[in-house]
């Protein structure tokens, strides 16, 4: 007869105490080293962004020792006899230490008198209440020399650029990008330019012109009237900026004065038409 072979019984052994590991706490030590370095690496970096922050923020009292400049703007037309022209000045503060070679060629760029240079340069772009295009050297005042930008492309911008400083307040100079000279100045809080665009200055003085600024603008970015940068150079080492402040000339108010009065003059037709009483 055929013998068919007996089945074995598989025992399962279920336990609830578990197998003792090898080296158990050292892995655990090196678990919590490695979390409580990351820990500190978070703690110094956020650290570092709330120093980029402070640095964008508007002090009441800027400090000489921080290098600054000036930029002054030239609001209206040079037409007829009586052009109505306001002029006003920007000092700003340069993060010179965060941003070297982008400042420096800033600086060269405003104290230049020949090309290349920012003066007669044209703000080509203006949204109202949000921020302005200066230095674009494509739209040069009439009779001004024009060169093409790509000449003055800057170098190694990219790789100190620093994304972290945020656009917080007004008055923040951020690179528009890194192959042209034009760069944004804020006149808000703007966190749609954080990331996109290395900020390295700061307006100090000079606010109510921004104010003048903005209200130039139309909501498709048109200057209503020509907005030119027509000089600009650096304060020098150690001196406060409040030096460098000018007074914003504004045209006189031809109403405050009775220019634009219209007098009905006395005739014979008016008397009997009625327009002027006896």
């Amino acid at each position: 007869p055929r013998v068919l072979a007996q089945s074995v019984p598989c025992v399962m052994n279920f336990s609830t105490k578990k197998r003792p590991r090898k080296d158990a706490w050292k892995e655990l030590q090196s678990e919590l080293d490695e979390r409580e370095k990351l820990e500190e690496e978070n703690s110094a970096k956020q650290r570092r962004l709330d120093a980029l922050r402070a640095r964008a923020c508007i002090e009441e009292d800027p400090t000489p020792a921080a290098r600054h400049c000036y930029m002054d703007f030239e609001i209206g037309r040079q037409m007829g006899r009586d052009p109505q022209i306001t002029r006003g000045r920007l000092v700003v503060e340069l993060f010179h230490d965060l941003m070297p070679r982008t400042v420096g060629r800033f600086v060269e760029l405003l104290e230049s008198q020949h090309e290349p240079t920012y003066r007669a340069s044209l703000v080509s772009k203006i949204m109202p209440g949000d921020y302005m295009v200066a230095g674009d050297r494509d739209t040069r005042l009439e009779g001004s020399m024009r060169q093409d930008h790509t000449a003055f492309v800057r170098q190694s911008v990219m790789g100190e650029a620093k994304w972290q400083l945020p656009h917080l307040n007004p008055g923040i100079l951020s690179l528009v990008d890194g192959r042209t000279p034009r760069f944004h100045v804020t006149f808000r809080k703007m966190e749609e330019l954080d990331g996109w665009h290395a900020v390295f200055g700061k307006v100090v003085y000079g606010f109510d012109l921004l104010k003048l600024i903005s209200e130039q603008g139309n909501i498709n970015g048109e200057p209503k009237q020509p907005v030119v940068m027509t000089g600009g150079g650096a304060v020098p080492e150690g001196t406060h900026p409040r030096e460098f402040l000018k007074k914003l000339e504004q045209p006189e108010d031809p109403e405050e004065h009775g220019y634009n009065k219209k007098v009905m003059r006395y005739s014979s037709t008016y008397r009997h038409t009625g327009l002027i009483g006896h």
